[in-house]
């Protein structure tokens, strides 16, 4: 039988943590550490996973969520985690799940998140020693009894090949749509934007895809997204930017651009009257 207490005190803590390091001369030199291996990795991007983060690992929170399973009752296994990259601690979720019901988790960090991942892995083992035989870093899964990997379609497919006989959770590419009426009040708007261009829209659940009405005046998103126009002046999202609107100028095809974004790197479609 496996005590899963030690385990929920170490992420209490870390939920605390998070939510006060932000505060402290510690989170600047760690985000400079961080910006060096991923420049999307910005400031704000990380404050708003550690907010994100605290606030689900409340105590009331966490043992809601806890007591709704009966994981003393499971023998312990091995489970790999391939973790993503694309945003702060997109991995976080994964690696909670499976040590708090008291598996093993055997991490491979991607290429993109390891400074931020070893960071919190650290300091979980720090607040509870005993984590340190539950939680492994490692560059190849070959001793495991099940996996969770998050990728693209295509890393999807070697998931399948190499993991397929395990027990498995293997995530693909994933997208998000909102449909806008024309009713919307500026506030609803605006709190739209907030979901595309957060983590400058790298995650899966930003909202990628809007359907407007055939005769929406595009100027009513471009007056709520106003706050959002600073993220031109980060380099890679400028470049980025660049680079796709130059492939709609060259091949003619009709679009908006905003000057910050366009129907380009975020698909804008009409909703064509029935």
């Amino acid at each position: 039988m496996t005590d899963i207490k030690p385990q929920t005190s170490a992420f209490l803590k870390l939920g605390e943590y998070l939510k006060q390091v932000i505060k402290d001369e510690e989170f600047e030199q760690l985000t400079t550490k961080i910006a060096g291996e991923n420049p999307w990795f910005t400031i704000n991007n990380i404050k708003k996973s550690f907010l994100g983060l605290s606030h689900m690992l409340e105590e009331d929170k966490l043992n809601t969520w806890i007591n709704h399973y009966a994981f003393n009752k499971k023998e312990r296994k091995k489970v790999g985690i391939i973790m993503a990259g694309n945003i702060p601690l997109v991995g976080f979720h994964d690696l909670l799940c499976t040590v708090v019901s008291g598996h093993h988790a055997i991490i491979k960090t991607s290429r993109q998140d390891t400074v931020l991942i070893k960071h919190i892995l650290n300091k979980l083992i720090a607040f509870e020693p005993a984590l340190s035989t539950q939680m492994t870093l490692a560059e190849r899964l070959n001793d495991i009894d099940a996996i969770i990997a998050t990728g693209s379609d295509n890393s999807s497919r070697y998931f399948e090949y190499y993991f397929g006989k395990y027990p498995h959770i293997i995530r693909k590419n994933r997208g998000s749509m909102a449909i806008i009426s024309g009713d919307e009040k500026e506030e609803n708007l605006i709190k739209l934007g907030d979901d595309v261009f957060s983590y400058f829209g790298l995650g899966c659940r930003n909202v990628s895809s809007i359907f407007i009405p055939e005769d929406y005046d595009i100027h009513f998103l471009a007056e709520a997204w106003r706050e959002h126009q600073e993220v031109i002046n980060h380099h890679k999202y400028a470049n980025n930017y660049d680079y796709q609107k130059s492939i709609f100028l060259i091949n003619q095809e009709q679009h908006f651009d905003l000057g910050y974004v366009y129907s380009g790197n975020i698909l804008i479609s009409f909703l064509r009257s029935a």
